[in-house]
């Protein structure tokens, strides 16, 4: 009896000691805090060799995805890694392998697959270095990649295919569109892929413009509806316009075959962004050169091909000096708000304006003055706060090398942190190349290239949360 009682306690004992261990350990990940420190930040990768061209997306639980190039083997490679809400790296070490094939492959995209997980798409010199592909790999929110090892093939048809852009397809798969050469001219094709990697359109995709002069530099958005609108580059004439085009779900072209002239006024019209307007249609910002220096121009494209403001455009800002390289975001209410580096001052700084559905400008007249600090600000990223507003991240070298900076502005402009930004971190050397996601409680989930490491001839990957108030961590 003694002895049956003796191990009833040592049974008791050991269950007791199980669970408080797993007890302590899920209390620990649970709360294993972003750092609040600005010279420290959370380590996303510090492998050896650079890590560069971040991008990020939301993994649906308030944390986020990050993918980037990697040359830890030479030549580059494609990784990814999942952080958390509590700034807990969750995948393995430096981050999972998405694709080590031979030769090169960079220049990744990200979206959601609506599950946890994530699809990428990237440029591809497995097949030689003159026949780039595009590729594309989805994986899951255990960081398991769930196609062929290394991806699969979008695209392999002759000749180069490049800057492939992604958008959701709202079934858990991706639409992706890209610069191709098959004819030996610059046209855009498309393709779309479900969630198990099996390709639904025709085989190497669909044309999507394919009329004289080069077509480059797409971007997309989902249409909210299965299909997505692009915007590019368009060289039919002596000089870059701005066109686009609907592609619905089953790979069919919706407005005029050549695309919609979004603008085509005298001089360039270059580096297209893209949101939706939350009515199946899209509004599109530009760098513009029709006033002789860089002002920043916009257009919304409905549903049905017909845009909506003024022909070639409104002005976002013409003020003088040179305005470069815009970003945008939804405003949740079929606006978009818009941000930029500006040179009115001589020094490029970061100013920012809000769009309204008809084309009104909501806040200062040339734009909000976001960060007007000494020294250099630019590389500006934008993502929305969740409640109407924006959330703006940029390299500042207000005091000597390059930090990151960032500012939440709220929907009527009116700036809710530190006047011309809070500092994000300012850790030893180069913090660079910012890339945000909304926190889902109004604050973000900032990731940059980071050289801080005695490694200093190349980039590492750092992040941080900075919660609404302004404050570094939870």
């Amino acid at each position: 009896m003694i002895n049956v009682l003796k191990k009833t306690f040592q049974t008791i004992c050991i269950y007791f000691v199980l669970g408080f261990l797993i007890t302590v350990n899920s209390q620990r990940l649970a709360a294993a805090a972003w750092p609040s420190h600005l010279r420290e930040n959370t380590a996303i990768c510090t492998a050896s060799g650079q890590q560069s061209a971040l991008q990020i997306v939301d993994d649906g639980a308030d944390g986020a995805i990050i993918t980037w190039e990697d040359a830890r083997n030479v030549h580059f490679d494609i990784y990814a890694q999942r952080v958390d809400a509590h700034g807990n790296v969750l995948w393995k070490k430096d981050g999972v392998s998405i694709c080590s094939a031979q030769e090169n492959q960079n220049r990744p995209k990200i979206v959601s697959d609506g599950a946890g997980g994530a699809i990428i798409t990237w440029n591809d010199i497995r097949g030689g270095s003159s026949n780039s592909d595009i590729y594309a790999q989805r994986i899951d929110a255990g960081g398991n990649p769930l196609w062929t090892k290394d991806g699969i093939p979008i695209c392999a048809e002759v000749n180069a295919q490049n800057s492939p852009c992604i958008a959701t397809d709202g079934a858990g798969g991706a639409i992706i569109i890209w610069q191709d050469f098959r004819t030996n001219y610059a046209d855009l094709y498309a393709q779309r892929i479900n969630k198990n990697g099996e390709s639904l359109w025709a085989k190497d995709g669909v044309l999507v413009c394919g009329t004289s002069g080069a077509q480059s530099a797409p971007v997309i958005v989902d249409d909210g509806v299965g299909g997505v609108i692009a915007a590019w580059q368009d060289f039919r004439r002596s000089y870059a316009d701005l066109y686009a085009q609907r592609v619905d779900g089953s790979g069919k072209i919706a407005w005029e075959r050549s695309g919609v002239a979004l603008c085509n006024a005298p001089g360039h019209e270059s580096f297209p962004v893209i949101t939706g307007n939350g009515a199946e249609g899209a509004i599109v910002a530009w760098v513009d050169t029709r006033n002789g220096n860089n002002d920043v121009f916009a257009q919304q494209v409905d549903g049905n091909g017909a845009v909506h403001w003024l022909t070639n455009g409104i002005p976002v800002c013409t003020v003088s000096g040179n305005q470069n390289y815009p970003v945008i975001t939804g405003d949740g209410a079929g606006g978009a708000i818009l941000a930029w580096w500006d040179m009115r001052s001589g020094d490029f700084n970061i100013y920012a304006q809000r769009m309204d559905l008809t084309g009104n400008a909501l806040w200062v007249k040339d734009g909000l003055a976001v960060c007007v600090e000494a020294g250099i600000q630019n590389c500006v990223y934008i993502s929305s706060d969740g409640s109407g507003g924006a959330i703006i991240a940029w390299n500042d070298n207000r005091v000597s090398a390059f930090d990151v900076y960032a500012q939440r502005i709220d929907p009527k402009g009116l700036t809710k942190w530190s006047n011309n930004g809070v500092a994000v971190s300012t850790a030893f050397d180069t913090q660079c190349f910012p890339v945000t996601i909304n926190d889902g409680t109004g604050g973000a989930i900032i990731v940059w290239q980071d050289s801080r490491d005695k490694d200093k001839s190349y980039w590492d990957v750092y992040a941080q949360k900075i919660n609404g108030q302004g404050s570094l961590g939870d």
